[in-house]
């Protein structure tokens, strides 16, 4: 909604610069409002996220979330077939994870792969301990391993 009404903003101000006057935009915001209006109130829905912020917002998420699942999709929907196994693998422990599509966000996409030095989505963390992939986390299912450490995990947010 942020986005429209900025937009909408937008479009008056530089109607009303130029000289053109619309009932429309008159009725959509002052004069008041759009003398006000600068360019500088837009920079931060356009400012482009640097490696090192995208690599901070990652290491947030890690430390903010003790179950934490990069994929393609949402837990509900998984847009592929190894994102899709990591969430059923982790519905079996009955717990509240996290997840963050990658396909939304490409600065998290690739800025995640560089974070774990690992090349493939899913990406697990426990704990702040990054675990693997899909494969990886099917590995430590069927040893029992993964259960320990979700928990481990658990006992942890209570």
């Amino acid at each position: 909604m942020r986005a429209q009404s900025v937009g909408l903003i937008f479009a008056a101000f530089v109607a009303s610069a130029k000289g053109f006057t619309s009932p429309a935009c008159s009725n959509l915001v002052s004069k008041e409002a759009t003398s006000k209006l600068s360019m500088s109130d837009f920079a931060d829905d356009f400012m482009q996220e640097t490696p090192d912020q995208t690599q901070q917002r990652i290491q947030d998420l890690v430390d903010e979330h003790p179950v934490l699942l990069f994929m393609k999709g949402t837990k509900i929907f998984p847009s592929c077939g190894f994102s899709s196994t990591a969430v059923q693998i982790l519905n079996t422990f009955n717990i509240d994870f996290h997840s963050v599509d990658v396909l939304a966000d490409e600065a998290i996409r690739s800025g995640v792969k560089e974070f774990s030095d690992w090349p493939t989505i899913p990406q697990l963390y426990v704990a702040g301990e990054f675990i693997g992939g899909s494969d990886i986390m099917i590995e430590m299912y069927q040893s029992g391993e993964l259960g320990e450490m979700i928990e481990k995990s658990k006992a942890d947010m209570m």
